[in-house]
């Protein structure tokens, strides 16, 4: 018996009996793959292959895609009411299983990933441009290959590469960039703050390039009753940016999963995350406290820290946005 199988846009096959328990057994063909053989009416995800009458070619291929795909907005449409589980134990015991399962492919990735970000933080040309838009590309790579890898699908070098493809760069570089340009605006006010109590001078980003000592010595060296007053008003501002960075945390991963634009993600995230505000609060606090542990030892461990943080952020993803409950909307007063 000839199996065939869908794999993207193209039609594989005719492959016989020991060629497909290779592909099965390699991880190609995934529960929800396409196929058909001989003696299947349609285009069948594997998981229900079930024997029926013979036909002499497999039907249209392209209509069954149709039929199987998903828009971005339907997607959205189908989860923005639905309720999900915050398990911080759940998620924290798959984030350890995954890693320690392929721990040298999470850490060299996110090594990768950091390195690529450092050297061109580093860059002239780049200089801003990096924090505001590649980091979000650069970032994109990294959360498709950790999904992939999750997920037991396979991957490649150009998955971590994927956010630079045209599809990919405009919503994650803007994504990015909106981010970036709202957290600046919310510590306008400390910023001026700041200048206007004399604590450093108006030239102070030219002082910082030159010589940044200088200004860590003139604010040590601050009266401080006003450090105290800017302190407080630093604070202030930073409600509505950590406010802002916890609502968008998911923006990055719908994109490169889902294929969402940067502002429909962005909003996606925004709405989900605030179902259940206070318990992933909690689950963040949880995995920053493993992710940044590794700042002990001069930083070094937190190359092996992080990717295990990013992994208990996606698998959380994965119950929000890809396991979420059925049978019941969001109950907002359970918060």
């Amino acid at each position: 018996m000839n199996w065939y199988y869908i794999d993207g846009p193209l039609r594989v096959g005719p492959l016989n009996e020991t060629e497909w328990a290779e592909l099965v057994k390699s991880g190609k063909i995934q529960p929800e793959t396409l196929v058909w053989h001989e003696g299947v009416e349609k285009w069948t995800p594997y998981r229900l292959m079930t024997p029926a009458g013979l036909e002499p070619e497999p039907p249209d291929f392209e209509e069954a895609l149709e039929e199987v795909a998903e828009t971005p907005q339907a997607f959205a449409a189908r989860v923005i009411d639905l309720d999900y589980p915050v398990a911080i134990n759940h998620c924290i015991s798959r984030a350890w299983a995954a890693f320690a399962s392929n721990f040298w492919m999470f850490v060299g990735t996110a090594f990768l990933i950091a390195a690529l970000s450092l050297a061109g933080s580093s860059l002239p040309v780049v200089h801003y441009a990096m924090p505001m838009a590649l980091q979000g590309v650069l970032f994109g790579g990294l959360y498709l290959v950790y999904l992939r890898m999750m997920r037991g699908e396979p991957t490649t070098t150009g998955d971590l590469f994927a956010g630079f493809g045209l599809p990919l760069f405009k919503p994650l570089a803007l994504t990015t960039l909106v981010a970036f340009l709202v957290m600046a605006l919310c510590f306008v006010p400390a910023t001026i703050a700041i200048q206007a109590m004399g604590i450093v001078p108006p030239n102070v980003e030219a002082m910082m390039a030159d010589n940044p000592q200088q200004v860590f010595a003139l604010i040590q060296d601050a009266d401080p009753q006003k450090m105290m007053v800017w302190l407080l008003v630093f604070l202030a501002c930073s409600i509505p940016a950590v406010y802002f960075s916890f609502c968008w945390m998911f923006a990055i991963p719908l994109i490169v999963d889902k294929g969402m634009a940067f502002w429909p993600a962005m909003q996606l995230s925004r709405n989900k995350v605030l179902q259940h505000p206070w318990r992933i609060s909690v689950l963040l606090v949880v995995a920053g406290i493993f992710g940044f542990a590794g700042v002990l030892g001069f930083g070094i461990g937190m190359v092996f820290t992080l990717p295990f943080y990013f992994l208990i952020k996606l698998f959380l993803y994965e119950d929000i946005f890809n396991n979420p409950s059925p049978s019941q909307p969001a109950d907002p007063e359970k918060e």
